[in-house]
């Protein structure tokens, strides 16, 4: 089967690091690994992960409908600096998150068992941001900022540990968390850019050649992304200046960002 076979289908987004925080001129900050929780529905359960104690990382679930939540620790002590990303790909929950060094590191479960097996998906020196993850079809993709600044996009084959990079951006193009998902048969990855710009780049699935388009220019974005595909367009928000709550939309297969104030100045930080 093709990578493209591989990346096909994305079943699922998750975005970490919402509240990353940047300054007027596109500055990272401390707070781009910023902790938080990430959710997605599982089958019957609700899954909850998020940074633990003495930056341990920590898995909880509840069966729908109930108020019984169940503990695991997915990672020790040490292992976790960021805001995790999570998805369900089949019978498997995934776990990834910036870990030590300012590596990536990986985990996952088979539902209904509490083992969890650990992967680096890239080395020390990597990793400057929480990152974000989605599954597509039988393959896990994964992005997060560089070193520099870049934007860097990992993916891999289920049951396999073989973490393929690209290079999505380079040096200096990227100032926070980036959220992913999929749009048909491309890829897309939002990410506050130099400038306090609003960046979006697709590829194909299939291909490392990486397309950008500036949402937004220069003042206009103050915190990492969150997007969506809603029917034929690609839909993503974020804080802007002064306080207030962005969204902008674009027909699929146009460049055109449309802009709309969801809520106004001093209404979100």
């Amino acid at each position: 089967m093709s990578r493209a076979e591989f990346r096909r289908r994305l079943a699922a987004v998750s975005v970490a690091g919402a509240a990353a925080a940047l300054t007027a001129a596109g500055t990272l900050t401390p707070a781009l690994a910023a902790t938080g929780p990430s959710m997605t529905a599982n089958h019957g359960s609700v899954n909850i992960a998020a940074e633990g104690t003495q930056n341990s990382l920590r898995f909880y679930w509840a069966v729908n409908g109930t108020p019984t939540w169940h503990a695991e620790t997915v990672a020790g002590g040490g292992t976790t600096f960021s805001a995790p990303s999570m998805t369900v790909n089949g019978n498997i929950v995934n776990i990834a998150a910036e870990g030590p060094d300012h590596s990536l590191r990986f985990y996952w479960a088979v539902n209904g068992t509490a083992t969890w097996h650990a992967e680096t998906v890239a080395g020390a020196g990597t990793t400057f941001s929480a990152p974000s993850m989605t599954v597509n079809g039988n393959s896990v993709n994964i992005a997060a900022a560089g070193p520099g600044g870049r934007l860097e996009f990992y993916w891999a084959v289920n049951g396999t540990a073989t973490w393929h990079p690209e290079t999505v951006a380079g040096g200096g193009s990227t100032f926070s968390a980036p959220s992913m998902t999929v749009n048909g048969n491309s890829v897309n990855i939002a990410a506050a850019g130099p400038g306090g710009r609003l960046k979006f780049y697709w590829a194909v699935n299939g291909t490392a050649t990486w397309h950008p388009e500036t949402v937004a220019g220069g003042g206009s974005t103050f915190s990492a992304p969150s997007m969506t595909v809603n029917d034929n367009s690609v839909n993503i928000s974020a804080v802007g200046p002064g306080g207030t709550l962005k969204f902008f939309w674009a027909v699929n297969g146009t460049a055109t960002w449309h802009p709309e104030t969801v809520a106004g100045p001093g209404s979100v930080q």
